[in-house]
C-alpha cells in the first residue's frame, strides 16, 4: 500500500472499500451516520395498541469515517406503545419489583413469571400461566379429609351418647327396679275398683319409668278424690296419698235421690237414702251425676255451713233454699235466720252470731239479715 494508506489512523477504515450490499445491510440494521434508527412494525387495522421494537446503538457512532469505538452492541427492548419512550426518568420503583428485577423471575409457584428485558423497570414482560398449580389442589384435598374426618369424629361421638343412653334406659326398665309394694294413704270412700286399678298399673313398673301421671289421672276421676300425690321409693316402692272431697250438705233431686254436696259444690255421690250425717239443704234441686257441679246456691249455703262457729253449728237443724234463690236456715229452738240472697254471708253470719250471744234463741221467732242488718221478731 502507499504511503498515504499508512497515514491512516489504525482503527478507521474507508466506507468506499466496503460493498454496497454491506453498507445497504447495515443501514437497514443501524441507520445512516449517529441518528438512531426506529423500525416500527406497520399498523395493523384490526388493533391499535401493537408493541414495537426499537433498535438503538448503545455505544459508538457509525460514520462514514468509520466506527468510534471498538464494539457496537445492540440491545432490544419490548415496550408498549402507551409508554412514552422520549419522557424523563420515571420515579421510584416500587420495591417489590426491585426484588424481582432480573432476566427471569418467576416468584412461587402461585405468581406469574416476570421477564425484565432491560434495566429500565418499565419494560416487563408478563408471563401468564394457566397451568394449575399441584399443590392447591394437594391443600384441597387434605382440607377436605380432614372436614370427612371431623364429620365421621361427630358421628361417632353422637353414636356412642345415644347407645349409652339405651343401655341405662334398658337398666332402669328392667325387672330388677321394679315395683312391688304400693301403698295407699288417705282412702276412705275413694272407689275400690279405682284403687285395685293404680295398684296393677304401678306394680310390676320400674320405679323410673312408672306412669305416675297416668295413675294420678285414674284417681282424680273418682268424684271423692280432691287431689293425688303419687312417690316412688328405690329400690321398689310406690306411695299413694290421697286427700277426699269433704262432704257438707246434701239436697234431694227431681228423683228423690240424695246429693252429696262439698264446699265447692261439687256433687260428691249419690244416693238412693237420706243420709243423716250432714246438713240437709231442703227444697228441691237438680238431679246431678257424681261429679257434677251444683247451683251456686249449694255451694254458698255449703260454704255457710263450714264458717258457722262451733257454738252455734250444733243448734242448727236444716237450712233451705227457696225457689227464688233465697237462703234461710232453722235452728232447732225453731228459730228461722233469714239470709236473703246468698251474697255478702259473712257479714251476715256476724250479725246473727252476735244477736245469738246475747239473746236466749228460744224467745226469738224469726231473724232477718238479708238487707244488711239485723230485724227481730219475738215470740
Amino acid at each position: 500500500m502507499s504511503n498515504s494508506d499508512d497515514s491512516k489512523p489504525s482503527g478507521e477504515f474507508v466506507v468506499s472499500e466496503v460493498s454496497n450490499e454491506v453498507l445497504d445491510e447495515l443501514s437497514q440494521l443501524f441507520g445512516s451516520d449517529s441518528t438512531p434508527s426506529v423500525s416500527q412494525a406497520p399498523e395493523s387495522p384490526d388493533d391499535d395498541n401493537v408493541d414495537t421494537t426499537t433498535v438503538l446503538t448503545s455505544s459508538g457512532d457509525v460514520t462514514a469515517a468509520g466506527v468510534e469505538d471498538e464494539s457496537v452492541s445492540a440491545v432490544i427492548e419490548i415496550v408498549d406503545e402507551s409508554l412514552d419512550v422520549s419522557s424523563p426518568t420515571p420515579g421510584p420503583a416500587d420495591p417489590l419489583i426491585i426484588e424481582m428485577r432480573g432476566d427471569v423471575f418467576t416468584g412461587d409457584d402461585d405468581a406469574e413469571a416476570f421477564v425484565v428485558i432491560s434495566d429500565s423497570l418499565d419494560h416487563v414482560v408478563i408471563v401468564d400461566d394457566d397451568r394449575p398449580d399441584p399443590t392447591f389442589e394437594d391443600r384441597r384435598r387434605k382440607q377436605e379429609r380432614r372436614e370427612r374426618l371431623q364429620r365421621v369424629k361427630w358421628l361417632k361421638l353422637a353414636g356412642v351418647v345415644v347407645g349409652a343412653i339405651v343401655v341405662v334406659m334398658a337398666i332402669l326398665a328392667s325387672p330388677l327396679f321394679a315395683v312391688r309394694s304400693v301403698t295407699f294413704e288417705g282412702n276412705v270412700y275413694t272407689s275400690k275398683e279405682v284403687v285395685e286399678q293404680v295398684r296393677d298399673l304401678l306394680k310390676g313398673a320400674s320405679v323410673f319409668t312408672v306412669d305416675t301421671g297416668k295413675a294420678r289421672t285414674i284417681l282424680l276421676d273418682d268424684p271423692w278424690v280432691s287431689d293425688v300425690r303419687i312417690t316412688t321409693h328405690f329400690p321398689s316402692k310406690a306411695l299413694v296419698e290421697i286427700a277426699e272431697r269433704v262432704p257438707v250438705v246434701w239436697y234431694v233431686g227431681t228423683d228423690q235421690k240424695a246429693r252429696v254436696v262439698d264446699a265447692r259444690g261439687r256433687v260428691i255421690v249419690v244416693l238412693d237414702g237420706w243420709p243423716t250425717k250432714y246438713l240437709q239443704v231442703e227444697g228441691t234441686g237438680p238431679s246431678l251425676e257424681a261429679g257434677a257441679v251444683a247451683d251456686d246456691a249449694y255451694r254458698a249455703a255449703a260454704q255457710l255451713v263450714l264458717a258457722l262457729p262451733d257454738e252455734i253449728r250444733p243448734k242448727v237443724a236444716s237450712l233451705a233454699l227457696s225457689p227464688g234463690g233465697e237462703l234461710s236456715m232453722t235452728l232447732k229452738s225453731g228459730t228461722v235466720v233469714r239470709f236473703g240472697q246468698p251474697a255478702d254471708l259473712q257479714n251476715k253470719l256476724v250479725l246473727v252470731v252476735v244477736l245469738l250471744r246475747r239473746q236466749d234463741p228460744a224467745t226469738l221467732a224469726v231473724v232477718d239479715v238479708s238487707t244488711g242488718t239485723a230485724t227481730v221478731k219475738i215470740r
